[in-house]
């Protein structure tokens, strides 16, 4: 959706949050169109995406198949290539491909040939629904300044009350030391407070293990420069 930080896993006490920040990923080659086309191809809230592709094929598929120009034409050029209606037609016996083809996509088929019988796609992709979904997404476009103000204290107990049939000692004990502390003036620790960052020089492996996604995002990262 165009965001430039998103935060994950921070409700999990097991895991450590995971901040994810578009300019690291912009150094990669992902910029917003090829994050969309990564979430039409994995899945996601949206889609149910292609069965049988991860996130190191789908780098490939974005590699050979480029959106950066429009996700429709990238995907739709997939599509095409996993139906069969394109390569089959100029490839011939001995697996020789005409300039028809970029050195990209020759590349990807004679890697990904067998995955025409492996891989299942929706039958409505890349889908146009979906597509405006994340680029249009329907949201409030109040440009009113957010800010906090003092609770409804009698509104807050008796929705306590009625709707999770709190009791008033209940809602008491949840609510009023709440109010106590906003009145003090004390303020929440934001959350970056908690992250750890480049600059501290943690040793945290962050090293991409799997040698086909390596490759594909120097090749990716090359392209964006």
């Amino acid at each position: 959706f165009g965001s430039k930080c998103v935060y994950k896993n921070i409700f999990d006490d097991k895991k450590y949050v995971e901040v994810y920040l578009s300019n690291d990923a912009e150094k990669l080659g992902l910029g917003v169109n090829e994050k969309i086309a990564l979430a039409m191809l994995l899945g996601a809230d949206y889609t149910e995406g292609v069965k049988g592709v991860g996130i190191v094929n789908g780098m490939e598929i974005l590699h050979a198949f480029p959106v950066s120009k429009g996700v429709k034409e990238g995907l739709s050029a997939f599509r095409n290539w996993l139906d069969g209606n394109d390569f089959s037609d100029v490839i011939d016996e001995k697996g020789s491909c005409t300039n028809m083809l970029s050195k990209e996509q020759q590349y990807f088929h004679s890697k990904h040939k067998s995955a025409r019988l492996r891989w299942i796609v929706p039958q409505d992709f890349p889908s146009k629904k979906v597509l405006q979904a994340y680029t249009h997404p329907v949201v409030d476009n109040s440009t009113a300044v957010f800010s906090f103000g003092k609770p409804d204290v009698e509104n807050i107990r008796l929705f306590c009350q009625q709707k999770l049939g709190w009791d008033t000692h209940e809602v008491n004990r949840s609510l009023l030391p709440v109010v106590e502390k906003m009145e003090t003036g004390s303020r929440q620790t934001r959350l970056d407070g908690y992250f750890m960052r480049y600059e501290d020089n943690h040793t945290i492996s962050h090293q991409v293990k799997s040698k086909r996604l390596r490759d594909v995002f120097k090749k990716s990262a090359t392209s964006a420069e």
